[in-house]
């Protein structure tokens, strides 16, 4: 993955074979005490979503190894006092034009991927949500 940085955003070109997760948490490590919102665009051809079903109290993973245009990626990334976390959500076309998506799992780039990052100087971290078990964003109050 190739990076420019000007001022608080962060402009990524991930290379074929760069896993978008794996390379984030890159990232992440060399911005300490940042918090980011992504977005992004790209192609894929090894991608793994997951979708949480209430009724199974688990997320359940879908796992495409096709061809397939990233539409929209979105989430965030943050190293909170070195603890690196990255929470993403995605959309995927296939050549037939029907779409999927979810919770990103995996996603491993096959033509190029291209990222924006909106820092802000904060630390949040994350905690456990009591009523959902989810681990979600520590925002005191």
């Amino acid at each position: 993955m190739q990076t420019v940085q000007k001022d608080q955003q962060i402009i990524c070109r991930l290379e074929v074979g760069d896993e978008i997760i794996t390379e984030l948490k890159y990232l992440a490590a060399t911005i300490p005490d940042q918090f980011g919102a992504i977005s992004g665009i790209g192609a894929c051809d090894d991608v793994t979503v997951s979708i949480y079903s209430p009724s199974r109290d688990e997320y359940v993973a879908t796992r495409s190894q096709e061809q397939v245009e990233l539409l929209s990626l979105n989430g965030n990334v943050e190293n909170a006092a070195g603890k690196i976390a990255v929470h993403l959500h995605s959309t995927f076309a296939r050549l037939d034009t029907s779409v999927f998506g979810g919770h990103l799992e995996r996603a491993v780039i096959s033509r190029t991927g291209e990222l924006v990052i909106d820092l802000v100087p904060v630390v949040l971290g994350r905690t456990e949500d009591h009523q959902t078990k989810l681990q979600v964003l520590d925002i005191q109050s």
